[in-house]
């Protein structure tokens, strides 16, 4: 789980702006998969776990 929890803030800290929080970005919907934040977010949330 810690693993999981440090892949998914490094990948935020890529982002722009960097090193935002998970549940920041979660409530303000930038990992909503519509937009397109979300969709790099959840095309990478897949290939990391293989689904």
């Amino acid at each position: 789980m810690h693993r999981d929890k440090a892949i998914i803030h490094t990948w935020l800290a890529w982002q722009d702006p960097p090193g935002r929080q998970l549940h920041d970005a979660i409530k303000q919907r930038q990992l909503d998969p519509s937009t397109p934040l979300g969709l790099t977010f959840a095309s990478w949330f897949r290939r990391l776990y293989d689904l």
